[in-house]
């Protein structure tokens, strides 16, 4: 079995592709060299009998006729990262199918929201950042926190990150609301998670995560008017996407109530933090776009795609594939 490489760009590709788990794909087949727009025809020949693919960050785009001419048995591609929403499309509508591991690029943001929980309903953030200049204060806002015994957690999105993180969260004596209109009375129920609307979560809630998926029309959703309805000492953590963010609103909403708090792995603008409102805000806790896969995580997404293939080869049931319905409603 012959197995195409796509990729643009090395550095993203060599974080999941090392080799060893280039060894390790090795045994499923002859593999490409990295294909993509500007190699196509060198790799045409190779191309015209692979059935399978795989990708990680930096997938090419191809149109439908370079697939038709390049790719005419292509079966199935393997995405070893997340969304696949800016190259799938032309692949789905070809009959070829799409699997993608954002499940296991949801693990990591998983584990990193379950942490930034569990700190902040003990008042970790802001007791830190106070310890060096005024014990006194740090300890007095330490203990007007919550705590994790009946601290109320509300989660923004119940996708593949919301639910893990849920999951997780039953291992916690909190209690833990929910706002997603796509999710069932049921599958809440067996999330052990309330459903509300927004309002009543920003109301309600000690602790607010957001885990929405990245659409255009969800841009500055979370708003002055949520921001207000917010609690003392209540905290905002922002592992989702910072274009959902109205900045400006939060920035004045933690300027003016000193005991809120908000966690951001994400920007709009994550390359020139300076020239975020929220940047000079002493409340606000910020890092570089770390809560996803970073350091060996990477490579946990390629034995994820490994597995599907697997599984598909068995024609046993797969678990990742994308279909162009659920591409309308993914990130």
């Amino acid at each position: 079995m012959k197995i195409a490489l796509f990729g643009t760009n090395q550095l993203q590709f060599g974080k999941v592709y090392t080799s060893k788990v280039l060894e390790k794909l090795g045994e499923y087949g002859e593999l490409s060299e990295k294909i993509n727009q500007k190699n196509l025809k060198e790799n045409a020949e190779f191309l015209k009998d692979c059935e399978i693919a795989f990708s990680t960050w930096g997938m090419p785009k191809f149109t439908k006729e370079e697939i038709k001419e390049y790719m005419p048995k292509l079966k199935a591609v393997f995405y070893s990262a997340g969304s696949v929403q800016y190259f799938a499309k032309p692949f789905l509508e070809s009959g070829i199918k799409v699997f993608s591991a954002f499940a296991a690029n949801a693990v990591p943001v998983a584990e990193y929201t379950f942490a930034q929980i569990t700190l902040a309903a003990k008042g970790y953030f802001q007791a830190a950042k106070y310890y060096h200049i005024l014990p006194v204060r740090s300890l007095a806002f330490a203990n007007s926190s919550t705590g994790n015994f009946d601290c109320k957690v509300g989660l923004v999105g119940l996708g593949a990150i919301g639910q893990m993180v849920a999951e997780r969260l039953k291992d916690l004596d909190v209690k833990v609301y929910a706002c997603d209109p796509f999710v069932s009375k049921e599958k809440a129920d067996e999330l052990d998670v309330t459903l509300v609307d927004m309002e009543t979560l920003f109301s309600e809630c000690d602790i607010i995560s957001n885990h929405l998926a990245n659409k255009k029309e969800l841009e500055n959703v979370f708003n002055y008017k949520l921001f207000k309805k917010m609690k003392k000492h209540s905290t905002f953590i922002n592992t989702g996407r910072g274009a959902q963010v109205a900045e400006y609103s939060l920035a004045l909403s933690l300027w003016l109530h000193p005991s809120r708090t908000f966690v951001a792995d994400v920007l709009k603008n994550e390359f020139f933090p300076y020239i975020n409102p929220l940047f000079w805000c002493p409340n606000a806790i910020l890092t570089p776009h770390i809560a996803g896969s970073t350091g060996n995580e990477p490579q946990r997404m390629a034995y994820y795609m490994m597995d599907e293939l697997e599984r598909f080869m068995s024609d046993d049931k797969t678990k990742y594939e994308v279909t162009l319905e659920a591409l309308e409603r993914m990130a």
